[in-house]
């Protein structure tokens, strides 16, 4: 083998793999990072390598904030918990396979693990059909199971911590020492007694259970939306909207959501009643093929079918062979195709970046009273609103409506939550503004958050998209998608009357990060 091919290890990445700034590390522990897969209030996640490859060598290492180590009993009940949680059965849990909580910052390590964060699919396809509900609550209960067989209790299930894999739901993330403070994000989630203050428990699991299976089941928050503290006071005093649950799984989810843990069933029961209401609703006398395995095997091989992972891509890394003591000018140094990948992305942010409005055209916005067609100079990147059923003709021009948020706005927990089309209800009509009409070139900028689903890596901090796409590809979809609200800036030569749109930037919210 050359000494050139001794450095180099082939590597399936990502495809919402972002690249690494100047203050991300390039070594956590042994691994080599490679790119930034998000971040949120509890750490931030990077994809990294191991040195001496494999047949996967693609890791996810999660460094934690300073509230997960802030004192010597919280890092040492941190170590006590990752210690619990590297010996669960991986089947349906996604363990830390490392972790250093004396580092700093700390950091764990996990396999990497393809898939669609169940937040993400539900916002896009709506509930779930019959069959593959059923295999989601029976996959969620072995995971549940798993944790609670080594006297660990989950402490945060929620839709963005539930990755939809090709072979069935994974669940991720388990709440850690020092989070307490962040737990009110995930307040849709938790049980009344946790809301009162109570310690996470198998029971809290459960109600935490019940919730996800209704949100999977309806598309909708069983408690509704909105700050945290509301949901809270209906999660303790109101019962949850389970209307559109169907009616084999109702029960078991009126059990799993009682505000009293004791009538709450156990996650066995969860997983045993899951079951049965799977044979007693699938067809006997259809014919089968025999499956090996769990009787949570055998309902995926059934019913968890078509669900697609976003597709790994292929690259060549190259490792620095010297030692991390030593003195090096960088640990990794990107193959020739993942830095030019890099380097579009890194323009794509660039790009977004100086299209924002500074704070002084903040200002300029702020005075003007009114941004109707009138006002396209003291107003040049509005957002809009383009709804498909309102479009007169499929080849353009395209109909829009400028909007501005809803008074009070929502918690972009929350909103993370909304369909395109409950998104598009939190933006309400501009004073005074009417419908227009504008062109949009085949070969506009169009930056996409939600309606091409490309992965959470594609939506910046401010909730634009940065996925790029033709305005060919944006047009066609409002031919048959969904509402969209965007940002768009016009051509400098457009005129009212003869408007073009150069770009459009989808507004849509992150989902909920880890």
């Amino acid at each position: 083998m050359s000494r050139r091919s001794q450095k180099e290890i082939s590597v399936l990445v990502p495809p919402n793999l972002v690249p690494l700034t100047s203050e991300d590390p390039r070594r956590i522990g042994p691994y080599l990072v490679i790119g930034r897969i998000g971040s949120g209030r509890t750490g931030t996640v990077y994809a990294a390598v191991t040195p001496s490859g494999g047949n996967d060598p693609l890791v996810t290492v999660k460094t934690l904030h300073a509230a997960q180590a802030s004192d010597d009993r919280t890092r040492s009940a941190l170590d006590q918990r990752l210690h619990l949680l590297s010996g669960v059965d991986r089947r349906c849990y996604v363990p830390p396979i490392a972790f250093d909580t004396s580092a700093t910052p700390p950091w764990l390590a996990m396999m990497y693990v393809s898939g669609i964060p169940l937040a993400q699919y539900a916002r896009r396809h709506g509930a779930m059909g019959q069959g593959r509900l059923i295999a989601l609550a029976a996959g969620l209960s072995e995971g549940l199971s798993a944790l609670h067989l080594k006297n660990v209790a989950h402490g945060d299930l929620k839709p963005s911590n539930i990755l939809l894999s090709s072979s069935g739901p994974r669940i991720l993330d388990c709440a850690l020492p020092g989070d307490e403070s962040l737990l009110r994000h995930s307040a849709a989630w938790m049980s009344p007694e946790r809301h009162a203050g109570a310690p996470q428990s198998p029971a809290s699991d459960v109600f935490a259970w019940g919730a996800v299976v209704a949100f999977a089941a309806t598309g909708r928050l069983p408690f509704g939306i909105g700050e945290p503290e509301v949901v809270a006071a209906r999660v303790r005093d109101e019962e949850p909207d389970l209307d559109g649950v169907p009616a084999p799984l109702l029960p078991l989810l009126e059990r799993a959501l009682d505000k009293n843990p004791d009538n709450r069933p156990s996650v066995r029961e969860l997983l045993g009643s899951t079951i049965a209401i799977w044979e007693s609703t699938t067809d006997s006398t259809e014919e089968r093929q025999p499956t090996r395995g769990t009787a949570v095997t055998r309902v995926l091989a059934r019913e968890w079918q078509g669900i697609v992972e976003p597709a790994r891509l292929p690259r060549m890394i190259r490792i620095d062979a010297r030692e991390p003591g030593q003195r090096r000018r960088a640990p990794l140094v990107m193959g020739g195709a993942l830095l030019a990948a890099a380097l579009v992305v890194g323009g794509v942010v660039a790009t977004i970046n100086a299209m924002l409005p500074n704070d002084d055209t903040d200002e300029q916005q702020a005075a003007s009273p009114s941004p109707d067609s009138a006002d396209a100079e003291e107003d040049p990147t509005p957002i809009v609103r383009f709804d498909p059923t309102e479009q007169p003709d499929e080849d353009g021009p395209w109909v829009y409506t400028r909007v501005e948020p809803m008074e009070g706005g929502l918690d972009m927990e929350d909103a993370a939550f909304l369909t395109p089309r409950d998104w598009s209800e939190q933006w309400v009509e501009v004073e005074g503004a009417e419908s227009e009409e504008a062109v949009i070139p085949e070969d506009a900028e169009v930056y996409c958050a939600n309606f091409c689903v490309p992965g959470p890596g594609h939506i910046n901090d401010d909730n634009r998209g940065t996925y790029e796409m033709s305005g060919q590809e944006f047009t066609d979809y409002l031919n048959w998608g969904d509402v969209v609200i965007a940002e768009v800036e016009f051509a400098e030569d457009s005129t009212e009357g003869d408007r073009e749109i150069a770009r459009v930037t989808e507004v849509f919210p992150a989902p909920p990060e880890e």
